[in-house]
């Protein structure tokens, strides 16, 4: 039985020891979309926050494809419209359905065909975020 990435596997130590280490100590509550959303961010991306000139606009995806993958993806561009949190980003929630369901091309480009705009879709709501940066590179996970 191969315990790697399920549900029984051992949590990497190192990542233990970092998590210990930057702890997601800033935090903000807010209403999103009629339902509470916590956010929180860790000290390095407070410190990337304050370094920046622009809002970061974090968007927050449901991708469907063959399987829904969850991402957070990050944008630079400040005309990207979302709910700010404060002055440094803002947030938007976006479920998407993916062109084809080619496993390849799912993993290396996440192809979008278009956003859902049915009823069912209008209704998921996150209820967490977590930011993190780290290695260089903005990090996120949210939960629904």
């Amino acid at each position: 039985m191969n315990l790697h990435n399920s549900y029984f596997s051992i949590k990497n130590p190192l990542e233990l020891i970092d998590s210990w280490l930057h702890p997601y100590c800033y935090k903000k509550e807010l209403i999103y979309n009629n339902k509470k959303l916590q956010i929180s961010w860790t000290q390095r991306a407070e410190h990337e926050f304050n370094k920046r000139k622009t809002p970061l606009f974090v968007e927050m995806q449901i991708y469907f494809s063959c399987v829904v993958q969850k991402r957070v993806l990050f944008h630079e561009d400040a005309g990207q419209h979302g709910q700010p949190v404060n002055k440094h980003f803002s947030i938007s929630l976006r479920p998407v359905q993916a062109k084809s369901c080619d496993p390849e091309e799912f993993n290396q480009h996440h192809p979008v065909s278009h956003d859902y705009t049915s009823p069912a879709a209008q209704k998921l709501r996150p209820s967490s975020l977590q930011l993190d940066f780290k290695n260089n590179e903005w990090r996120g996970e949210f939960t629904i």
